[in-house]
């Protein structure tokens, strides 16, 4: 009898809950889109996805002083996208495509930064470094990942930050 396959390796959840909140991954590519909020939910995180800018910007909401996402906020992004919470969710973070169609990911890391200074955030790209600076500089704290890149690099980004923004931390 053959020995069973080899199964994949699934990271370990970080410390948080669905309490803390919906990261916005943004990315017109929805395959990328997709893959980043399944790793996101299996972090223990809600995600929704976008596959642009102006999408993610229709469904921010502010309730409270805090921003949210619309009930739904992800299912229109495109067929196969990851999931989002039924009910509006505080926005914990976000996962930020730089070349994206319309606002770029840099102009949109930067409205977020004005709505919520200390809200997460990270930007991926394909684009090589020359490339990338017709774009500018992406605005202070927030980390440029080059594609293709390693999910722990991504965790080492990002989770770090959404512990600190996770409630009773």
């Amino acid at each position: 009898m053959n020995p069973p396959p080899p199964t994949a390796q699934v990271p370990p959840a970080i410390n948080a809950t669905p309490s803390s909140g919906v990261v916005a991954v943004v990315d017109n590519d929805s395959q990328i889109a997709q893959v980043l909020g399944v790793w996101l939910e299996l972090q223990g995180m809600h995600a929704a996805c976008y596959l642009s800018g102006e999408s993610f910007l229709q469904a921010l909401h502010e309730e409270s002083g805090q921003f949210t996402l619309s009930a739904g906020a992800g299912a229109g992004a495109g067929a196969g996208t990851a999931t989002a919470t039924a009910t509006a969710s505080r926005l914990a973070g976000a996962v930020l495509d730089l070349n994206l169609p319309g606002i770029s990911g840099f102009e949109l890391a930067a409205t977020l930064r004005r709505l919520d200074p200390g809200l997460p955030l990270v930007i991926i790209t394909a684009l090589r470094e020359e490339e990338r600076a017709r774009y500018g500089a992406p605005p202070p704290g927030v980390r440029c990942l080059k594609k293709p890149f390693d999910l722990d690099v991504l965790e080492d980004a990002l989770l770090p930050l959404l512990r600190d923004a996770t409630p009773g931390q």
